[in-house]
């Protein structure tokens, strides 16, 4: 459970990076985003949760190897002993710290893998968004270099005609 707990918050937690629009994203101070910006903000956002999320599950690792070691030691000491139950309950003690340590490392596989998966997506989409931004930005210019030339034909007409105009 707490396992996937900690997927759904990574899961979150990059959703969240691709997604947020934090006025600190300006780093020129100049009241607009640039793509650039958005993609530097973007990439430390999921940096600070991956560093977040894999300390946590450094955590995680090490109670779960600290639970074997301790459920070995108990099943040294009950063998030592002699003790036929003791080393029972301690070799079922073993096997449950061995069950939820495989669990703790698929956790960790899958959480890697979220994070990375997640981290790309990010990327891909801020690049998207930036080519878009490009297009949109290469249009606009276009259609003001067609505007600036027909102002500019229009005057030339009309200077035209007034030339005319007064030759007659």
């Amino acid at each position: 459970m707490k396992n996937l707990a900690l997927l759904t918050l990574v899961a979150t937690a990059i959703s969240f990076a691709s997604c947020n629009n934090n006025p600190s994203k300006d780093k020129n101070a100049d009241g607009d985003i640039s793509a650039g910006e958005q993609l530097d903000h973007t990439l430390k956002q999921v940096d600070e949760h991956a560093e977040h999320v894999h300390a946590n599950m450094d955590k995680e690792i090490e109670e779960a190897r600290s639970r074997v070691k301790k459920a070995e030691l108990e099943l040294d000491a009950a063998i030592k002993k002699g003790d036929k139950d003791a080393e029972e309950a301690a070799k079922k003690s073993l096997d449950e710290a061995n069950t939820a340590w495989d669990k703790v490392k698929a956790t960790a596989q899958k959480v890697g893998h979220a994070v990375e998966s997640g981290a790309e997506k990010a990327v891909d989409a801020t690049g998207r968004a930036a080519q878009a931004t490009g297009r949109a930005i290469d249009k606009a210019i276009d259609k003001t270099a067609d505007k600036a030339n027909q102002v500019a034909e229009d005057a030339e007409r009309k200077a035209k005609n007034v030339k005319e105009a007064l030759k007659d």
